[in-house]
Order: structure tokens, then C-alpha cells, then sequence
């Protein structure tokens, strides 16, 4: 039977293995696993084949190839190492260059710059609406607070010719130094 993945190099684990333990005896239990390449496992054991159709990742991660006529997922299939630009060092010094460095061309640079402006938009949006509640606490908190400065009671004069003092006045610390603390022994 053959399974197709949407990886180029997926792995199964049906069975795990189990280690040995030599002080209590016990042998080690080999597992059981299928690994595909290039997207393609052929299993050829029938308990394998059953084994695999049970797995939680049938129908999700891999599909049975007899369901379809032809590989679904080579259209998506995309290899996950990226391609390696080596360059050789020869006696302490820059050598040959070899692989290729991958260039967006002009076309897919004005398909992505939209695509992206979009979905930054679409982040913003969101990140908003999880931060409107607290911000809107935050903003409540200060109006409250401003309002109750304003409505601080000035106390009436000593005296009766004596002029009143200004609020702000009152809520106004000195800037500057704190007083020196005199030492006495």
C-alpha cells in the first residue's frame, strides 16, 4: 500500500522502541517506524498498512494513494532544508562560492507587498481589541484621578485678610534636594 505526505521527510512512529535494562534482564524492543522520502512511503507488510491507517495522523499529515488517483500534495509539497550557499575557506582565504542565493523577483515582490500590508493591518486590528479593555481602565483611572484633585477642599484662612492659596500650590512638592538630616553624637 502507499501513503503520500504533505513532507518531503516525515517519519511514523507506530510502535516505540523500548532500551534494554541489563540489571533487571529485560532485552531491548525494537520499534517500529515507516519513513517517507520525497513525500512517498511504500509499505508492503499488511500490519504495517493497517497500523498506518490507524494512526493519528492519517488523513491530516498523509492519505492513502489508492484514494486518489494522483499525489494531492505536490502542488504543496515544499522541501524544509533550505538551499546552502557554502563557501570554501583555501589556506585562511575566501575560496569558491557554490549554491545560489534565492531573489524575490519584481512580480512577487508587488504580489507579497499587498499581501503583507494586509495582514499587518489585520495583526493591528486584533492587537487593538485585546488591549482597548485595559486601556480603557487605565484611562478611567486618570480621569477619576484628575477629578479628584480638582475637587481638593482649600482650607480657609487664619485670618480673614489673609489671601487663600491656590490648589496647585498645595499639591506641589519643592523640587530639588531632600534637607540634610544633622548628625548630633
Amino acid at each position: 500500500m502507499k501513503f503520500v505526505s504533505k513532507n518531503m521527510n516525515l517519519r511514523i512512529v507506530l510502535r516505540h522502541g523500548i532500551p534494554a535494562e541489563p540489571l533487571s534482564g529485560r532485552n531491548a524492543v525494537p520499534g517500529l517506524y515507516v519513513k517517507f522520502e520525497n513525500g512517498l512511503a511504500d509499505v508492503k507488510d499488511e500490519e504495517m498498512a493497517t497500523l498506518m491507517l490507524k494512526h493519528s495522523g492519517f488523513d491530516s499529515d498523509f492519505v492513502a494513494i489508492e484514494d486518489f488517483k494522483e499525489d494531492p500534495f505536490k502542488d504543496y509539497r515544499t522541501e524544509k532544508e533550505p538551499e546552502h550557499i557554502v563557501t570554501e575557506m583555501v589556506y585562511g582565504h575566501i575560496g569558491k562560492t557554490t549554491g545560489k542565493k534565492t531573489v524575490l523577483t519584481l512580480e512577487q515582490k508587488k504580489v507579497l507587498k499587498p499581501l503583507m500590508q494586509e495582514m499587518a493591518k489585520e495583526m493591528a486590528v486584533e492587537m487593538a481589541k485585546e488591549m482597548a479593555p485595559e486601556m480603557a481602565k487605565e484611562i478611567l483611572k486618570t480621569v477619576l484621578a484628575q477629578k479628584a484633585v480638582e475637587t481638593v477642599a482649600v482650607p480657609e484662612p487664619i485670618e480673614e485678610n489673609a489671601p487663600a492659596i491656590p490648589v496647585e500650590i498645595i499639591n506641589k512638592k519643592k523640587a530639588g534636594r531632600p534637607p540634610k538630616e544633622s548628625k548630633t553624637i
